[in-house]
């Protein structure tokens, strides 16, 4: 991989610094961006060097200018982006979800393809989810979001590939220490087999390779995930069936009843006004 410069946003947890780790080996210059900054700061220490530019912006891709901030940003501290990689995730509030799950991606993307596009090269990894097509009970919100990634990907990549510019979705299963599952499992204190979870350097890695590679989809699961994500798209009822089978719609309901009640504890302890 020639050295490029690359937006990385959801940067300071989870994959995210998995991920700015291996852009940062191959002499990728970043802009790092989440909402924490001194986590983005100690990472950029980590990563900076005397050939490799590390900047960060902390920018809350739940509001409503989000994407002209990044972009701004950006063109501030590293100049030219030829690659973005949409990595942000949120599980609060839907509008919140959405917003920060697919709306700034795909404005990000917006603001940073007409450079793309006079450059002759660009590439938008956009960092999605099996959950869009397994259909995981109470996750609407999310499973859309993740869900339109993958079709925002194909969209982008079969109009302008021709141009140099291209895009790829990395679809994740459940990815062991690091990721929404493992935030969950750690929100309701269980212990599960990792024996099916992928590790964030196996993410990071496919990153890379969808970079220099330019792969249309990257499905990363251990075990038969291509198929089983095939198998999805061609039977939109085989996810559900699986849920039910598996015990994933019964533990999927625990947890939204968990938060619901966290939820309603934190209102009964908030002063009234």
């Amino acid at each position: 991989m020639d050295a490029r410069n690359a937006i990385l946003t959801g940067a300071s947890h989870g994959i995210g610094p998995y991920i700015a780790r291996a852009l940062a080996a191959r002499g990728t210059n970043l802009l790092l961006v989440a909402r924490s900054e001194p986590e983005l700061a100690r990472l950029a220490r980590e990563l900076r060097t005397r050939d490799t530019k590390v900047a960060v912006a902390a920018i809350d891709l739940a509001g409503r200018q989000a994407a002209e901030q990044v972009a701004a940003a950006a063109a501030a501290e590293v100049g030219t982006v030829d690659v973005l990689v949409n990595n942000a995730l949120d599980t609060d509030e839907i509008e919140t979800v959405i917003r920060v799950d697919l709306i700034t991606p795909i404005a990000l993307a917006r603001l940073l393809l007409p450079t793309m596009l006079e450059l002759g090269y660009g590439r938008i990894i956009n960092i999605s989810s099996i959950a869009g097509r397994v259909g995981f009970p109470f996750t609407e919100a999310y499973a859309a979001s993740k869900d339109g990634l993958i079709a925002f990907s194909r969209v982008l990549r079969n109009d302008y590939r021709r141009a140099g510019v291209s895009a790829t979705a990395i679809v994740l299963g459940a990815v062991k220490d690091a990721g929404l599952g493992q935030r969950t499992l750690d929100e309701l204190g269980l212990q599960t087999n990792t024996s099916f979870m992928v590790t964030p350097e196996k993410v990071a890695k496919a990153v890379v390779r969808a970079i220099e590679k330019d792969k249309a989809e990257i499905v990363l699961m251990p075990g038969p995930g291509r198929l089983l994500k095939a198998l999805m798209d061609l039977y939109p009822g085989f996810g559900p069936t699986m849920n039910r089978i598996s015990g994933g719609e019964k533990f999927m309901g625990l947890v939204a009843d968990h938060r619901e009640a966290h939820h309603a504890a934190t209102l009964r302890k908030e002063p009234a006004m």
